[in-house]
C-alpha cells in the first residue's frame, strides 16, 4: 500500500504529478498580489508571519530573513511557477525586488 505524499515531503525535485496550467496561473496571480501588498505594507503582520514561517519551513527562506528577503522569496517562487507554466524557455534568473 502506498501512502500519499505530504507537504513535508517536498523537495527541490520536480513534482511527481503534473499541475494544470489554470492552477499555476491562479497561484502566479495570488503571489503577485501578495508581493504587491507586502511591498506597500498592507498584509496583516500575523498573516505575513505565517506565510514567512511556511517559506522558512520549506527551505525557501531563512527564518531570520528580512521583509525584503521574504518579498524576494515570493517573487522567486512566482517566476519558478511561470517557468513551470511555460512562460520561460529555461529556469529564470533571480530578479532583485526593490528595497
Amino acid at each position: 500500500m502506498t501512502h500519499p505524499r505530504t507537504v513535508s515531503d517536498a523537495s527541490d525535485q520536480a513534482a511527481p504529478n503534473p499541475v494544470s496550467g489554470r492552477d499555476l496561473a491562479v497561484l502566479i496571480g495570488v503571489l503577485a498580489v501578495l508581493e504587491g501588498q507586502l511591498m506597500v505594507g498592507d498584509v496583516p503582520e500575523h498573516l505575513a508571519d505565517r506565510l514567512r514561517d511556511r517559506f522558512a519551513r520549506e527551505g525557501l527562506l531563512d527564518p531570520r530573513a528580512s521583509e525584503r528577503d521574504f518579498r524576494q522569496a515570493v517573487n522567486d517562487l512566482n517566476h519558478r511557477l511561470r517557468y513551470g507554466l511555460g512562460e520561460y524557455p529555461a529556469p529564470p534568473a533571480r530578479l532583485p525586488v526593490p528595497d
